[in-house]
């Protein structure tokens, strides 16, 4: 665990947060998607809560990897407006720098065309039961709940979960 981590628990009140469209946002609480692609760079590293969107992308979906990961419930049952998990941003990357390290389940849940980011996500921790809050544009700060740390589920190792299901 990244040492900033700890600090999520004990310090600030607020936590940086970025809404991710479904089904993308629950393959990062399943730990299979450690990287979230965007067409814009950040310089924040830290704790970051992935809130899943209303919007749920069944045309852009990776349906075989969702059915793999998410079950047979996919796509009716999907936490949308909700914080899914909390992870530490370590790092944002130009796509082509990122390629050579990617599983296959990260090439089947980003755009990793020219010109977009990579954010790295480390220590993926899902939560036990999402937690309802309003989505936004960009990074916004989103006030946690004092008992967070009792509703987070240990940290999904990427390698392992890509793996359990075939996609490593």
């Amino acid at each position: 665990m990244h040492q900033d981590m700890t600090d999520l628990f004990g310090g600030a009140p607020t936590i940086k947060a970025l809404s991710v469209w479904e089904p993308w946002a629950s393959l990062i609480a399943a730990g299979v998607k450690r990287h979230e692609t965007r067409h814009w760079e950040t310089t924040y590293r830290g704790p970051i809560a992935i809130q899943a969107a209303r919007t749920l992308d069944l045309a852009g979906a990776p349906d075989q990897l969702c059915q793999d990961v998410l079950g047979p419930l996919w796509p009716k049952e999907r936490p949308r407006g909700r914080v899914v998990a909390v992870a530490y941003l370590s790092d944002c990357i130009p796509t082509d720098r990122v390629l050579q390290e990617l599983t296959a389940a990260d090439r089947e849940a980003g755009n990793y065309a020219a010109g977009r980011f990579a954010w790295r996500l480390d220590d993926i921790r899902p939560l036990t039961e999402p937690i309802p809050l309003t989505g936004r544009q960009g990074l916004f700060n989103w006030e946690q709940p004092q008992d967070l740390r009792e509703r987070l589920e240990a940290p999904r190792d990427h390698h392992r979960a890509c793996t359990k299901v075939g996609w490593a």
